[in-house]
Formats: C-alpha cells, sequence, structure tokens
C-alpha cells in the first residue's frame, strides 16, 4: 500500500509529458507492472501487460527519453516489447521468443506451401558439372541443382525468391577462360653454338625484373623460381627464334628433339611426352616365374599457365627427361635402371615472349676425319696426309618455350 501511494504521488508530481521529454523516475521495489503504467501514463500511451508479468523492481532514472526508459525498464525486468496498431504489448522474454518461434514456423509453413519455380540456363562456357557443384550452397532449403552433361546445361529448381540471385550468380560464372597457345622447341646444343645465338647464362636473382630484347640472357630477376642444380634460365623477346634453331640445325650445330605445339586453359595443366618404354623381366618370388613390365624413357613437359592482366602469363613448368641407364644385374635377372633429370620452375612474362631453360647436360663422342685433298688419295702414300680422331662433346638440352595469349571470341 505504501508503495502503490508513494508511486501515485510520484506520477501527480510528474505530471503528463511527451514522449520526448525526459523522464525522471524513482521507485523501490515496486511491481514492474506498475512501472510500466505508470510510464505510459506519462506519455499517454496504450500499453498492454500479458498476466505472466510479475515481479518487483527498483530503479532511478534521470533525464532520460521515454522509449529508452522504457527499453531500461523491461531489459531491468526480462521482459520483450511489440508493437502493433498503436498498441505496445509487453510479455515476458520467454513468452515473446516462443511467439517469434510460432511466427517464424507459420512463415516456413507457407513457404513449403509455396509452389517451386524451374528454370533451364543454357551454359557457354562453364562446365555445368562443376557449377552445380559449386552452386548448391546458395540453394534454398528446397532447393536443386541438376546439370545435364550432355547439353551442358543447368536445371534449377528453388523457391521465387532464391531463382533470381541463383541466375545472377550463374551469369557471372559463365565466363569465357582465358587460353594460352604454347610452342616450344626442345633441343641439344653445344656450347658454341649457344654463344652464336647470345646465350649467356646465369641464375635468377631479386624479386622482379626484365631482360633485354635481342640478347637472350638469364641475369633476370624471375619472381618464383625453384633451380635445382645446374639449372639455367633465361628470357628473349621480338627475334626469329625458328629461323636461327633452324639454320643451326642445317649446320648440324644442334639437333631439334621436339617442336610440341599446344592450347591450355587458365590454371588447366597440359602436358606432351615423346620417348618409349622399355620392357624389363620381373621375378614373382619363390616361384621363380618372372612377367614383364615397362619403364617409360621419355622427354616430358607439363605446362600450367595462368593469365595476368596487361598480357602477362605466369607459368608453372616441369621438364623431365627419362633416359635409359646402366643394366643392374639382381638375383632375378637384370633390371633396367632409368636416368632422370627434371627442372621444374614458375616463371611470369609477357605474351610472346620466348623462356629458355637449360642446365640438362649430356656428353656426345664424335669421330672426326680429315685429309689432304688429292695427296690423301696417292697409293700407299696417301695414308700419310689423312688422319682420324676422337673428340668428346659437351651438349646442352635447352628448351625455349613461348606462350601467346590468345584473343576471347
Amino acid at each position: 500500500m505504501r508503495r502503490t501511494a508513494l508511486l501515485a504521488a510520484m506520477l501527480f508530481c510528474s505530471g503528463t509529458i511527451a514522449k520526448e521529454t525526459p523522464v525522471n523516475l524513482a521507485v523501490d521495489d515496486v511491481p514492474v507492472a506498475q512501472v510500466l503504467q505508470a510510464l505510459a501514463d506519462m506519455a499517454r500511451q496504450n500499453i498492454i501487460i500479458a498476466p505472466e508479468v510479475k515481479g518487483n523492481i527498483s530503479l532511478q532514472l534521470h533525464e532520460l527519453a521515454w522509449g529508452r526508459a522504457l527499453r531500461a525498464v523491461l531489459t531491468g525486468a526480462g521482459l520483450a516489447q511489440e508493437k502493433q496498431d498503436g498498441v505496445i504489448y509487453i510479455s515476458s522474454g520467454s513468452s515473446a521468443a516462443q511467439k517469434l518461434a510460432r511466427q517464424e514456423a507459420e512463415r516456413q509453413k507457407k513457404r513449403q506451401a509455396r509452389p517451386l519455380k524451374t528454370q533451364s540456363v543454357d551454359l557457354h562456357h562453364a562446365e555445368a558439372a562443376e557449377l552445380a557443384k559449386a552452386g548448391d550452397r546458395l540453394l534454398g532449403p528446397r532447393g536443386t541443382l541438376t546439370a545435364d552433361r550432355r547439353t551442358n546445361r543447368l536445371l534449377i529448381r528453388d523457391d521465387p525468391e532464391h531463382l533470381p540471385g541463383l541466375l545472377a550468380w550463374v551469369a557471372e560464372m559463365d565466363l569465357p577462360v582465358g587460353q594460352v597457345a604454347l610452342s616450344a622447341f626442345i633441343v641439344t646444343i653445344n656450347e658454341k653454338s649457344l654463344r652464336e645465338l647470345g646465350v649467356k647464362w646465369a641464375l635468377a636473382e631479386g624479386p622482379s625484373g626484365r631482360g633485354q630484347p635481342g640478347n637472350l640472357r638469364s641475369d633476370l630477376a624471375v619472381a618464383g623460381a625453384t633451380a635445382q642444380a645446374g639449372f639455367n634460365i633465361g628470357r628473349i623477346g621480338g627475334r626469329l627464334l625458328e629461323l636461327e634453331l633452324s639454320a643451326l640445325e642445317r649446320r648440324q650445330q644442334l639437333e631439334i628433339i621436339a617442336s610440341p605445339r599446344l592450347i591450355a586453359s587458365h590454371l588447366q595443366p597440359a602436358s606432351i611426352k615423346q620417348g618409349s618404354e622399355i620392357p624389363y623381366q620381373v621375378s614373382s618370388g619363390e616361384s621363380g616365374a618372372t612377367s614383364v613390365q615397362f619403364k617409360e624413357a621419355v622427354l616430358g613437359m607439363e605446362v600450367t599457365p595462368t593469365v595476368l592482366p596487361r598480357g602477362r602469363v605466369r607459368l608453372k613448368l616441369r621438364i623431365t627427361e627419362d633416359m635409359p641407364g646402366q643394366v643392374l644385374q639382381q638375383a632375378g635377372g637384370e633390371v633396367l635402371a632409368i636416368d632422370k633429370q627434371e627442372i621444374e620452375t614458375q616463371v611470369e612474362l609477357n605474351s610472346g615472349e620466348t623462356l629458355a631453360l637449360g642446365g640438362i647436360f649430356s656428353q656426345k663422342r664424335k669421330l672426326a676425319d680429315g685429309s689432304v685433298p688429292l695427296l690423301s688419295e696417292i697409293p700407299l702414300l696417301g695414308r700419310l696426309f689423312r688422319h682420324s680422331g676422337k673428340a668428346n662433346e659437351r651438349r646442352e638440352l635447352v628448351v625455349f618455350i613461348t606462350p601467346r595469349i590468345i584473343p576471347a571470341g
């Protein structure tokens, strides 16, 4: 009774205020419902307090806006409010949560009853199976995304509100992928011919750099390059490389082992191999039976291009040369060893610029015959004017590779 009289006296002193007028309120252990009614009377607001709202509250508010004062009381008492048609409904927090859950359940029920919409999308560049796998996370609870591999088409079935976002995503993903035409020359060449080409090898250092066109050098800073012992790298631009190599081959100063041509898509590996498979016998244990298996002895190149802005290309290269080695004697018979040499690197260069890789060496024995014209043909005495000799020639395997970005369309 004392608390009610105290609250009534406070309200009498405060009088009726507008919602914008600051609230000054002080109560001690007063039922929270009475405090809410007092606040509603101050601002002449319509308020309905649920029956489960119980308990007392003590508070002291000074110069606080009416809305903030109401929220402070609700927070302190663990209550929730909902405004509807000019009436403020006050209920317990648990009751409000249950009501929200019921409302959400009703919305879900209505959504489940709503018919799905189906749309078919023809893809021009992307693969339908890949997009179906990636877009599955964007679907609604009832949505499905089906790929037709035969026609490269996507079948989308989902709620009408999800469909526009899915269609926009498919349009963004169905873009042409950059393609790179790769031309390569794999040659063996001696040091003298390398000098005639103007080649000067050095290991690349530093974060970035550019080569001088017209002179093949590898004292260039190639970002991200990895090298093995004896690995050489260089770049060249604006030269008629194919004509020069053909001229040296006609003069027997180099040998063009292979000149592959590849087209690779952005971030997709392309590879080529040239060589043979060598059979060898394998013993099957105590039975003594043998079987024939094969080992590859090939020259292989694997390239993964990345199309970069401003006409640049990043190449991830792996070049291997497997050659028959020594024949090893084992208990079960003879086994052929394979000598392996490998270059693996990653470099960036301009479209149309040529990258040169070297560092794999081999020894070649040459027989050289010489004679003095006319005198060497004299019977018996002619052999005095003829001579023959043997020489070891050191040759290097060099790979020239030129990427060219294929224009879209």
